[in-house]
């Protein structure tokens, strides 16, 4: 498409002239499936000689004429290596230019192109008709000049040629072609960007125009108000690496003229609809479009960065374009110049910034930090509570969470287990879902439990844990009592440990803290591993308890220690967890590390480590984590959110002081206490889906909120924050 668009930058076709058409074909019984690109420009035999055949030049999509910007260009191996490498069976170039046919193309893996089925009779051949060559090239996928759209028959009648490309047998796509994917990519893709806006293109899908009969066209981007006009910043002819810290030209000392870096605002977040344009295009006279630079790569500490996008004039950069006019070649320029641009959306970010930032007086932040405060307490003591009944054996599936799965008739049951190696005498708990014909999670069904060597391992059907006897091999499945549906077999080999030893030796913990133990057990056979299932235990489980999976949850201060052993083996030293005071603590070094730190962002709290205020937008969610927040254990509730910024408006009605923020604030603690519990609670299983973590979460709040109405009631009707 982006060559067809030059064929009509080269003949200056009028705007209304300037059709592509977009042809996919899913193929027939006899009929291999196809992909195909029509215009109406049209290429003579020398066109195809002199300038499309050849290899590697970046001049031939000029195709002879002066420098212009409305010639994308390229590096003359585009379109070739699309028809060589991209279809199995073959492609080819059907073009016609003033009643002369030429048919030109290559076969599935063959990189010689030639005239079809030779130059004699795929050269330069009469034609009578236009229109009813067309037609010929068209039929072969359901199409003819009918089915195109209205503004490409009336340019059949006007125009004196056409040229077509046509791949059959599209590699990895068989007779189904992801088509909306692939439209969707076009628009998302910063190459078409100059395509879309000097052409229309329209798509037909087995026969039929696509998409209500209008051509493709990009989303609008609305510039954000205030700033509707670019902003224009000329290029220093001289810029430091930032690599070496030496000083480089952008202009090859004079020899060049000086570029400019132009930046737009957009009102909306570019990082999804948008990310296709959310970049820096490298534009030139020459080569037009030769690269670009997403903006999400650059160093940019701002929530602005995702709205602003732009072009870079800089001819010194056309040298370091590569093949993929994507991303430029590494040079002591391309450096300077994209730290150059870095430093220069920042800067119009905090313009942004600076104008958005509400004032608070001195009392509106005091109020704020001690309601947050408040609450951050009172979420450390129900996590504390909460997470004490999830950790070990106690994360079976309530009645109440059970309910929501649906009844239906079993086609399938899955069964997983946490290790597949265990000690002797030691105790698994396996997970057995069931699912009906449409891969629906539903209520189990009577079963029974089968171990094909109950001298090795079993399981109590009352109980639903396996209990490992001897050492050896066997197999665990399940399978329905009416039906005979089995589950899959998953393999379980008790191993004769020799040895037992836990790292680390010395864990110290905040009140909260969370850390995984190792058990590295050494076998009879002089291997050893860390992947088998223990039985783990602690001295006191008041200071801090141990999960099966290893993992150590500090409750309060103290010390205590913490063993893995089977019937067989016990490890030499124990590991001591010390359990150190949790205030205070919250962005530890590791993740994990005390209980979550619930802040406010904007001019409320700063961040614990840096002393800076943290700017977040309303693009970002009310509840947020950055990357760096994650390991430290970090969260932030987020002031510019747009029930925030209501709730804390006084001019509107509102402000701190009033109930409604109080809600809403105890509402973003809620929603972080339960993506924890979420998190926490995962720990010894396999993966939730989308659904089963919607049907938990939903069942999580059910349980906060009565406790939070409760407790929290004086503070939620009068802003009273003394303990209740």
């Amino acid at each position: 498409m982006k060559n067809s668009a030059d064929a009509y930058a080269r003949i200056d076709a009028p705007e209304s002239k300037r059709i592509i058409v977009l042809i996919f074909d899913y193929g027939r019984k006899n009929e291999s499936s196809s992909i195909s690109c029509l215009d109406f420009a049209g290429m003579r035999s020398s066109d195809v000689e002199k300038y499309f055949r050849h290899w590697a030049d970046p001049e031939a999509a000029r195709g002879g004429k002066e420098k212009r910007p409305s010639i994308q260009g390229g590096h003359g191996n585009g379109g070739k290596c699309y028809m060589v490498q991209m279809f199995n069976e073959f492609a080819y170039l059907h073009t016609v230019k003033i009643n002369k046919r030429n048919l030109y193309g290559v076969r599935g893996g063959s990189v010689r192109l030639g005239y079809i089925p030779d130059q004699e009779k795929g050269k330069d051949f009469s034609i009578d008709s236009l229109k009813e060559e067309l037609n010929i090239a068209l039929g072969s996928f359901r199409c003819s000049v009918d089915t195109l759209p209205k503004a490409a028959i009336e340019t059949v009648n006007s125009v004196n040629g056409f040229s077509i490309f046509i791949g059959y047998g599209p590699k990895g796509y068989d007779n189904k072609i992801p088509t909306k994917q692939l439209v969707r990519s076009l628009l998302d893709h910063p190459q078409m960007i100059r395509s879309l806006q000097t052409c229309k293109i329209y798509v037909i899908i087995n026969g039929k125009l696509e998409y209500v009969r209008r051509p493709l066209t990009l989303p609008e981007i609305t510039q954000i108000k205030g700033a509707e006009k670019p902003r224009e910043i000329e290029i220093p002819s001289k810029l430091k690496d930032p690599a070496y810290d030496r000083t480089v030209s952008t202009t090859e000392d004079g020899k060049l003229h000086r570029g400019k870096l132009i930046l737009f605002a957009s009102e909306k977040n570019m990082s999804y609809g948008l990310k296709a344009r959310h970049t820096i295009r490298y534009v030139s006279d020459k080569f037009g479009d030769f690269g670009y630079v997403a903006v999400s790569s650059l160093d940019i500490q701002s929530p602005y960065k995702t709205r602003i996008y732009g072009v870079c004039h800089l001819e010194a950069l056309e040298q370091y374009k590569q093949n993929v006019r994507a991303e430029l070649a590494d040079s002591p320029v391309t450096r300077a110049v994209q730290e150059f641009i870095a430093e220069e959306i920042q800067k119009y970010a905090q313009e942004f910034e600076k104008r958005d930032r509400r004032k608070y007086d001195q009392k509106e932040k005091s109020a704020i930090s001690k309601m947050n405060e408040f609450l951050d307490k009172w979420k450390n003591r129900f996590l504390k509570e909460k997470l004490g009944s999830l950790w070990g054996l106690g994360e079976e599936t309530t009645e109440k969470e059970r309910t929501y799965l649906p009844i239906g008739k079993v086609a399938r049951i899955e069964l997983t287990l946490s290790h597949q190696k265990a000690g002797k005498g030691i105790y698994l708990r396996p997970v057995l879902r069931f699912f009906n014909e449409s891969g629906e999670k539903i209520r189990s069904v009577p079963y029974e439990w089968i171990s094909e060597d109950n001298n090795v391992a079993m399981v109590d059907d009352n109980l639903m844990i396996i209990q490992t006897f001897s050492y050896g091999k066997t197999k665990i499945y399940a399978k329905t009592l009416e039906g005979n549906i089995r589950s899959n077999s998953v393999p379980l080999e008790v191993v004769h440990i020799k040895k037992i030893r836990i790292l680390p030796e010395i864990v110290e913990l905040p009140e909260g803290g969370r850390q995984r133990l190792q058990a590295i057990c050494k076998l009879d056979d002089g291997s050893e591993t860390d992947h088998v299932h223990l039985a783990w235990d602690e001295d006191n489980p008041s200071i801090a308890q141990v999960s099966s999976a290893g993992f150590v949850f500090g409750f309060k201060q103290g010390e205590t220690k913490v063993v893995a052993w089977d019937d067989n083996c016990m490890p030499s030293n124990p590991a001591l967890v010390k359990v150190m005071s949790g205030k205070g603590i919250g962005p530890g070094k590791k993740r994990g590390k005390g209980y979550p730190l619930v802040l406010v962002s904007g001019d409320f709290d700063p961040d614990p480590e840096t002393g800076e205020f943290v700017p977040l937008s309303l693009d970002d969610p009310p509840v947020h984590q950055r990357a760096q927040d994650w390991d430290r254990n970090i969260w932030w509730i987020n002031s510019s959110a747009p029930l925030a910024a209501l709730y804390l408006d006084k001019e509107k009605g509102y402000g701190s002081e009033s109930s409604e923020w109080r809600m809403y604030h105890l509402e973003r603690h809620i929603d972080i206490m339960v993506q924890i519990l979420l998190i926490h609670s995962q720990t010894d299983k396999e993966p939730l889906s989308v659904k089963e973590w919607i049907d938990k979460w939903m069942y999580q709040v059910s349980e906060i909120q009565p406790i939070a109405c409760s407790e929290l009631h004086k503070f939620l009707i009068s802003g009273d924050l003394s303990s209740e």
